[in-house]
């Protein structure tokens, strides 16, 4: 559901891969119902906008105003407006129902605080995260991408992606505090994105064996930072710290790439003082925009690659790497979960480059598919993936393929279709029917994977 105003909501366009008449009359035998909604709610808490819910075992039909859609359980915590083609989730005890852009409570609800406004922290100026908040409802902007979330008290906010962080806020509205740090409430415009005159420049073996390494010293990062403890270790700090000024060093030599480089410094300097939740965040959406940048290049060359197969394969790569690493010296085999996040990782990697293989017809694209997880030696996984790092670096530097790269505009990651798309094929290799990309995971080039997450809501 995607509202701006409640007296002015429109359906959205039917999804196109929705449950067909029969399977919705099937769904009372399929799943049983884990809570009963039913009843009066109220949009954002609003007294004056009331809204209902009739529910008939799993089956639901919402209404907010004059609109109204049909709608079921997906899981125990979960429901679907078919007709809104939105999910909502179940919060707060039972009491709250949280939609992409608004929230559903069972009782009216104001006098919180104002929040609306530009928030950052003190030691960054330049940064300015925008909130906008409707009672107890707000979304946080947060490094391009919205974020919503909602009060939990009259003093307490919370914000679901964020792993359902909780943060006071002060009496007087002008200090948020978070677990492991403070933000205040700033003026001022936003500083207008930096703007980066286009380049064009050739890049050959020198240059793409580079980027490859950088792409994939960004994924350790990726990767360490989710198999840390809630604040890095020194040694993390470290490790980190040295990955992106490796990026750094190499945007600054390929200036084709026109990326704000100011934002690794900022994220290399928070590295220290930042929760690894919040860490995961900044990466995950570093990635995602710099990823923006290398699709939008307009790139001529040889066999019709793109260097935007090194970019992923070598961010999947290094992240597949880190939690490999993660496990060494650990009990084996490792967990089936970790197993899995790694896989992910390696097959979305292969994905990536077999476009790009008719530039390094020496590398065995056939290797990810060697690695063995379930080894009794915590070692070897992380050698093999070592292995395959290296030997994918040499067959670069030493490839005769060359580019003309010249800077273009930025754009989006991925369009939501192609990540649905491949959230089908995903569910459908797991044995369900249907698939939608739920955006809890990075969505690069289309296939969802990365983090302990596919990405995928399957049903």
């Amino acid at each position: 559901m995607n509202v701006k105003n409640h007296s002015t909501m429109k359906l959205l366009p039917r999804f196109s891969l929705l449950f067909s008449t029969s399977l919705l009359v099937m769904l009372p035998f399929l799943l049983t119902a884990q809570s009963q909604i039913l009843g009066t709610w109220y949009s954002n808490g609003r007294a004056e906008i009331p809204c209902t819910i009739t529910q008939q075992a799993n089956n639901l039909v919402f209404t907010l105003g004059t609109n109204r859609s049909n709608g079921y359980f997906s899981n125990a915590t979960t429901v679907f407006a078919t007709q809104w083609n939105a999910y909502a989730t179940l919060t707060t005890s039972g009491q709250g129902l949280l939609w992409n852009n608004q929230i559903w409570t069972r009782s009216p609800f104001s006098g919180y605080p104002s929040i609306a406004g530009s928030w950052g922290l003190a030691a960054y100026p330049q940064e300015l995260y925008p909130v906008e908040q409707d009672n107890t409802f707000f979304t946080l902007t947060y490094q391009g991408k919205k974020l919503p979330g909602y009060f939990t008290s009259a003093n307490t906010i919370t914000i679901p992606e964020w792993n359902n962080a909780i943060a006071s806020v002060a009496p007087d509205g002008n200090s948020i505090t978070w677990n492991n740090q403070v933000w205040i409430k700033k003026s001022g415009p936003t500083t207008p994105p930096i703007s980066i005159p286009p380049v064009t420049q050739k890049l050959c073996r020198a240059e793409l064996s580079s980027f490859y390494f950088a792409a994939q010293a960004l994924g350790t990062v990726w990767g360490r930072l989710s198999t840390e403890p809630p604040m890095l270790t020194p040694d993390a700090v470290t490790t980190c710290t040295d990955a992106l000024n490796t990026l750094d060093a190499t945007l600054g030599t390929i200036q084709c790439i026109g990326f704000d480089r100011g934002r690794i410094r900022n994220l290399r300097g928070a590295l220290a003082g930042t929760g690894t939740r919040q860490l995961i965040v900044e990466i995950e959406t570093l990635i995602r925009d710099l990823q923006a940048v290398v699709q939008n290049l307009r790139v001529s060359g040889d066999n019709n690659a793109h260097i935007s197969s090194l970019y992923v394969g070598g961010i999947h790569l290094g992240a597949a790497q880190a939690w490999a690493s993660s496990r060494q010296c650990l009990p084996t085999p490792m967990p089936t979960a970790v197993q899995n996040v790694i896989q992910n990782h390696l097959m979305t990697a292969r994905n990536a480059l077999t476009p790009y293989s008719a530039c390094i017809p020496q590398f065995d694209l056939n290797g990810f598919s060697r690695v063995n997880l379930g080894s009794t030696n915590s070692i070897l996984p992380h050698t093999q993936i070592v292995g395959i790092e290296t030997q994918l670096l040499w067959a670069i530097a030493l490839s005769e393929c060359c580019f003309t790269c010249t800077g273009g505009g930025t754009g989006s990651v991925g369009s939501t279709s192609d990540c649905d798309a491949e959230c089908v094929r995903y569910c459908k290799s797991i044995g369900k029917q249907y698939g939608r990309f739920n955006g809890t995971s990075i969505c690069l080039t289309g296939i969802p994977s990365g983090g302990t997450s596919s990405g995928c809501d399957c049903w």
